[in-house]
This record gives structure tokens, C-alpha cells and sequence, in this order.
């Protein structure tokens, strides 16, 4: 991915670099199972929390229950909404109002789209998606 800020180019890319990816075999087989267990029922609850929590936000719509990932893609309905002209536009005014950082949808091909990772730890999930309901609130039709 290319992202160009004005005079300079920012090359950015999600591939670990080649001696991790050397390593990432060793890795996975020295590690004991009950990480992995422990991994995936910390996701699973985060999945659920932010599922659950996304349903009450009503300019925003889950399609799809997250399952093995740790993001969830949500649309975003502007009819809800004044002052926010796009999925940019409203995770630029929610990271300078609320101070939380959502990938918009637009910058993976999905306009209007949100992106919300959850692979944080569940108290700062809560306040997180406490502080996006209340953002929308903010700036929903009344």
C-alpha cells in the first residue's frame, strides 16, 4: 500500500519481515496449547462484546457476526447522521472528538464502510464503543 502525504511517499506494508516469517514455524510449534485456548476465548468474548454492543448504535449495522478474525466490518448509514459526509470524514471527527481510531472503510476499497478491531483488552473495548454510540448520538438526526 502507497499512501502519499504531500511532497514524500509513505511505503507501507502488513507483511512481517522475512526472519520472522523464518521463525513463525519454530514459534507456533513450541507453543503450549493453553496460549492458543486462552487467545481465542479472550476474542471470542471480545467478538461478542463488540457484536452486542454495535446492535444498539443505530446508524451502524453488523452483518455478519465476527468469526476468527479480530476486526468486524460494519456499514455505516449516513441517513442517520448530519455533518458527516463519509466513512472518512466520520472516523476523522470521532478520533478528534472521542479519541478513538476506526479504519474507514474507504481506504480498503469498502466506502462507508467501518472497520472495528477488537484485539484490545475489554474494559478499553467498552469504553471505546461507549464513547462511538455516544458520538453517533451526537450527530444522529433527531
Amino acid at each position: 500500500m502507497l499512501l502519499h502525504f504531500g511532497s514524500s511517499i509513505l511505503d507501507i506494508t502488513i507483511n512481517p519481515v522475512t526472519f520472522i516469517q523464518g521463525a513463525i514455524p519454530q514459534i507456533i510449534e513450541k507453543t503450549k496449547d493453553d496460549f492458543f485456548n486462552n487467545i481465542i476465548h479472550v476474542l471470542r468474548g471480545a467478538a461478542e462484546l463488540c457484536y452486542n454492543k454495535i446492535k444498539d448504535i443505530k446508524c451502524i449495522t453488523c452483518p455478519h457476526k465476527p468469526e476468527g478474525s479480530m476486526f468486524v466490518m460494519v456499514k455505516l448509514n449516513l441517513s442517520y447522521l448530519v455533518d458527516i459526509s463519509d466513512d472518512v470524514d466520520f472516523c476523522i471527527k470521532l478520533a478528534k472528538e472521542d479519541s478513538v481510531i476506526i479504519c474507514p472503510g474507504s481506504v480498503l476499497e469498502m466506502k462507508n464502510w467501518l472497520r472495528i478491531t477488537f484485539a484490545i483488552e475489554p474494559a478499553s473495548l467498552e469504553v471505546g464503543l461507549e464513547r462511538l454510540k455516544s458520538f453517533c448520538e451526537r450527530h444522529g438526526k433527531n
